[in-house]
């Protein structure tokens, strides 16, 4: 165990390093690419087609998306690029004897990591420019991306184990995390979906998620902490079955490479 928690430190720091820090390009590329896309969606839905809802009138579209849009970006990324850390390191995993999962954990780690580095700024920026943030909602905003990072590893675990034999999943995932990123209240509030879809909404544990970050962030509202309920159980549970998954297949690894 020590071993490898040892290792995953070091993967960890080598990620971050060889991603991020290892050139000024790395680092201020993980603050453009989302900048960029959420200024995009801002000049789409609020210029363009005029987007109005009751939930942004207080705080404006573009803190009200950002707000959700950032933790998500962390999320989608940490499951993208989780996908093939298996096999980028089958050479690794054929000369030593090491637990295969230590490369989706260092993984997912590692793009939280300095994923929360922007959305602290990015926050920090929304205040400078008059945005009421409510930073006592910070605390119940780590619970809430604590179950994001559990929800990205247990989707790490389960990608990454099934990309060793199935080699198009890396191909197949981007769409899905496209479908996910509409299918989540993140452009639109919850209020918006008609009723008789709200039950595929509560499926979605992103949606809850989503939703009690903007609530402690821009409403200073706490009450929806009995809220996480569901998505916490969701997520321990599908954790459980995808470190057992993963597991049940990891043997067969070297025979796919």
């Amino acid at each position: 165990m020590n071993k490898n928690i040892t290792l995953i430190r070091e993967l960890v720091r080598r990620e971050i390093h060889s991603r991020y820090l290892d050139s000024i390009s790395g680092f201020v590329w993980l603050i453009v690419q989302p900048l960029m896309l959420l200024l995009i969606y801002g000049f789409v839905f609020s210029v363009i087609f005029t987007v109005r809802f009751p939930e942004a009138e207080t705080t404006g579209f573009l803190p009200y998306l950002a707000v959700a849009f950032w933790p998500w970006t962390a999320f989608s990324e940490a499951v993208m690029r989780s996908v093939n850390s298996v096999t980028d390191n089958a050479g690794l995993i054929d000369k030593v004897a090491i637990s295969s999962e230590v490369f989706p954990i260092a993984t997912v780690i590692s793009a939280f990591i300095m994923h929360s580095v922007g959305y602290l700024a990015v926050l920090l920026v929304l205040t400078a420019f008059g945005v009421d943030i409510h930073w006592l909602g910070l605390l119940p905003a780590m619970i809430v991306l604590v179950i994001l990072f559990v929800l990205a590893l247990a989707l790490g675990l389960l990608v990454s184990g099934l990309n060793v034999f199935v080699r198009d999943l890396e191909h197949m995932l981007p769409p899905v995390m496209m479908l996910w990123f509409f299918s989540t209240p993140i452009l639109y509030p919850a209020s918006m979906i008609p009723e008789k879809y709200t039950h595929w909404l509560d499926m979605n544990p992103m949606s809850g998620l989503m939703t009690a970050l903007r609530e402690f962030l821009l409403f200073g509202d706490y009450t929806n902490l009995v809220g996480l309920i569901l998505p916490v159980f969701i997520t321990l549970l599908l954790l459980l079955l995808s470190i057992w998954f993963f597991r049940r297949l990891s043997p067969r690894f070297e025979d796919f490479f």
